[in-house]
């Protein structure tokens, strides 16, 4: 694990395994904890990099007195800070000798890796699950702007911070195209998803069942392989089980890499 100062004196934490000459893998995580296992299967073959932005820097836990953090003004942007955040990934690429990479991520942060992926030039393809990446993001922006709404409304205005960012990215993302782009991502390009994520047998069900991610990501098939995606559906698997069953996630997922080159 280390620490990296940013141009804007903001510190980032960050953590990078794997062979140094290997092609890179970059994740972008809410908590220390996040995709650590599926990150150390990776690091195997690949050099792997996980990595908190600050959006999301105290938002699931607590900074050490040393960690990650500084002065920002986050709930002041009325416009998402692209710029910023792509040059803190590259930042965090270059303290750990990657040049090209991979950006990756589940679920929510395999949302903020599919905004990001089309603006990082250094960006060479997608790794990303539980999330409909071609879906219409209605649902998401709406999410953001009622929890956001909510926590304003109940005296939480810190709490309410969280979702500005959120809300912005999607407003921002909701108004792109990003198909060419994506079809131009000259590295490996692979969705994987649960056949029961987000129905009702869904352990996540009850939070963002209208998300409808298994039915959005097997009705979005086609266009994903027209645009070079590999997709993976696991059956049987829910929103969690297709992250944290690692030993039946990690084969497919080797095996989609394994044909790609970055």
């Amino acid at each position: 694990m280390a620490l990296i100062e940013t141009n804007d004196g903001y510190t980032l934490w960050y953590e990078a395994s794997g062979p140094h000459d290997a092609a890179g893998i970059v994740f972008p995580v809410r908590h220390r904890g996040e995709f650590a296992a599926l990150g150390a299967a990776l690091a195997e073959t690949y050099r792997v990099v996980r990595y908190k932005p600050r959006r999301v820097v105290g938002e699931t836990e607590d900074e050490p007195g040393a960690g990650a953090g500084g002065a920002w003004q986050g709930p002041d942007f009325t416009e998402y800070p692209t710029r910023m955040e792509v040059a803190d990934l590259h930042a965090v690429a270059d303290a750990a000798g990657l040049d090209g990479f991979v950006l990756a991520g589940y679920s929510g942060m395999a949302a903020l890796a599919g905004f990001l992926a089309p603006l990082s030039d250094r960006t060479r393809g997608l790794l990303v699950g539980g999330f409909p990446l071609l879906a219409d993001f209605d649902y998401w922006l709406g999410f953001e702007e009622g929890a956001r709404a909510a926590l304003v409304q109940a005296g939480l205005p810190d709490q309410a911070g969280d979702h500005h960012l959120g809300r912005l990215m999607f407003r921002q993302w909701a108004a792109r195209d990003d198909r060419a782009a994506l079809a131009a991502l000259p590295g490996p390009k692979i969705l994987w998803y649960g056949s029961q994520d987000c129905e009702p047998e869904c352990r996540m069900s009850h939070h963002a069942g209208g998300a409808a991610i298994a039915r959005h990501d097997h009705a979005d098939e086609p266009r994903l392989r027209d645009l070079g995606f590999e997709v993976i559906e696991l059956a049987g698997h829910d929103h969690i089980g297709a992250l944290a069953q690692v030993d039946v996630v990690m084969p497919q997922l080797r095996e989609a890499l394994a044909g790609s080159s970055w």
